[in-house]
């Protein structure tokens, strides 16, 4: 994962105005790894089961580590037409990984499709690091490039040794952010481009739930539970947004102005945290497909709890996030993903139409709650405190 120096903050540089806004070029970038991670859903909401999603995995944190990594490199620089260039290619690389996604791991063709395109936009974020950025920072790209080359050497085994090379190669760049940590700590990172450019994919991902629930009733007829389904489904997503913009993008921001050490910020919860976030949103997209289509059905055991369970994890990190940033998580928050992982417990025995009512209405009970005690003067409860807190931050 590369990290870079955009309108920053260091103890040596103070802040510099390089990046505020993201630019249309980085939106339309955005919309191609969409592409992917819609592709992805579709696979698992056609076998959902738990090697389907495990191989899932393996084919979406490539994709979202090369996103990333393109998002560090443009932080550091204006847009130039070279750099709307080299995004436009990252794009065309991130498109034939995103075609292949679906079959990567059963077919030679697909995958290596799939890991040519990515050691090629490896070999892309490389060369604008080295033409533009190196002067910032020390980042970990050879890592980055060793394992797009893993990825490519093993694409042309069989099926089974083909997977098990990508998971070692797949565990291992998610652990080398951590590895390097030590470097990671001297530098500087952008203050309000990079949490706009990593809320922007947010609103993307969860765009899809509203555009996948739609394809999948489209054309049908709808009867009155079949309507109720498709507007708590929506009613679902708003709650999950209000849960990320209503206090955790400005409080993003927040974290990179204040926090003694930035780069936690960047690694912690741009980088991991927003991967489970993205996850989570599939899952709830791939959950509510299936509910909306049948919503008087029991589901499948495993497809029954993809939407509670998605919801969980997407509510659960925030306590992770908010933790690692000021050093406290929201009690809030923390029940309300107890009870959705209960509810996804229970769900293989209930109507999809009440997991996905049940859902909705934790979360907008989880929303009513915080906004009601901030609104009212009131703390939000807070658990797992450390024994300092380093801000005071929502």
């Amino acid at each position: 994962m590369v990290y870079l120096a955009g309108q920053v903050r260091s103890a040596e540089a103070g802040f510099v105005d390089v990046r505020d806004r993201a630019t249309w070029t980085e939106l339309f970038y955005d919309l191609v790894l969409a592409f992917g991670v819609s592709q992805i859903a579709h696979v698992l909401a056609q076998h959902p089961d738990w090697a389907t999603l495990a191989g899932c995995l393996l084919v979406l944190v490539p994709l979202w580590w090369a996103w990333v990594d393109v998002v560090m490199a443009m932080n550091a620089v204006h847009e130039t037409v070279l750099q709307r260039v080299f995004l436009l290619l990252a794009g065309l690389a991130t498109y034939g990984m995103s075609v292949a996604a679906p079959h990567a791991l059963e077919t030679r063709s697909e995958a290596l499709l799939y890991a040519g395109c990515y050691l090629a936009l490896r070999l892309l974020i490389g060369e604008a690091i080295r033409r533009e950025c190196a002067v910032y920072t020390i980042h970990p790209y050879r890592a980055g490039l060793a394992f797009a080359l893993v990825l490519f050497a093993t694409a042309v085994l069989p099926p089974g040794l083909r997977t098990a090379g990508w998971a070692l190669a797949v565990v291992a760049e998610i652990l080398a952010p951590l590895v390097l940590s030590g470097h990671l700590r001297q530098l500087a990172f952008g203050v309000n481009h990079l949490p706009e450019r990593f809320g922007l994919f947010i609103i993307i991902a969860l765009g899809e739930n509203v555009v996948s629930v739609g394809a999948w009733v489209a054309g049908r007829r709808l009867g009155p539970l079949e309507l109720l389904a498709v507007s708590l489904a929506f009613l679902t997503g708003c709650a999950l947004w209000w849960l990320y913009f209503h206090l955790v993008a400005s409080a993003i921001a927040h974290a990179l102005r204040t926090h003694p050490t930035p780069s936690v910020v960047v690694r912690d919860v741009l980088s991991y945290g927003h991967l489970v976030l993205v996850l989570g949103l599939l899952l709830v997209s791939v959950g509510a497909d299936r509910i909306v289509v049948e919503p008087t059905h029991v589901p499948h055991r495993f497809a029954a709890a993809l939407l509670p369970v998605g919801a969980a994890l997407f509510t659960l990190t925030f306590c992770y996030t908010r933790r690692r940033m000021f050093g406290a998580a929201s009690l809030t928050r923390f029940a309300g993903a107890l009870a959705l992982f209960a509810l996804g417990g229970a769900a293989p025995w209930l109507p999809g139409l009440a997991t996905l009512g049940s859902a909705a209405a934790l979360l907008v009970a989880v929303n009513g709650l915080e906004h009601w005690l901030i609104s009212s003067g009131r703390e939000v409860p807070m658990i797992f405190k450390k024994a300092q807190l380093a801000s005071s931050g929502a």
